[in-house]
């Protein structure tokens, strides 16, 4: 699943939030604020990394004005739904979390992406690798 980070000034009482939502541009909450900081409206499968740099962009948010900004996570469906506060370490725990839960490649460990492929002599077989060396 994809994961996108962005700053929002979320409805209904305008917090300032870095928002790291799951799936991808299309389903980030409206309240998006436009891009300002490398990394913003990306489209991450690693959510571990999506959270590295969301916390940056968070930290270079609160040094350029925005004091009260807050992180938080979560999957709003493309909706106007406000995230809840977190710190650091939980968001940084979900991502572990949601990391260890996603299928990762039989050969190397590898996470599969979006893009999988099948061994090429077990057609049978319904294992997925993630690049046709490993199905090889």
């Amino acid at each position: 699943m994809p994961y996108t980070v962005t700053r929002q000034h979320q409805w209904p009482d305008g917090t300032s939030m870095l928002e790291v939502s799951a799936g991808g541009r299309d389903y980030n909450n409206p309240d998006a604020l436009v891009t300002k900081y490398p990394g913003e409206f990306e489209t991450y499968d690693d959510l571990r990394e999506a959270v590295t740099v969301a916390i940056a962009i968070y930290d270079a948010w609160r040094k350029d004005g925005e004091p009260e900004a807050q992180v938080g996570y979560g999957a709003t469906g493309g909706d106007t739904m406000p995230s809840d506060a977190c710190t650091y370490e939980e968001a940084k725990g979900w991502a572990q979390e949601r990391y260890q839960a996603l299928p990762k490649c039989p050969r190397c460990g590898d996470l599969l992406g979006r893009q999988r492929y099948k061994h090429t002599e077990r057609l049978d077989s319904d294992e997925e690798y993630c690049s046709p060396h490993c199905a090889a």
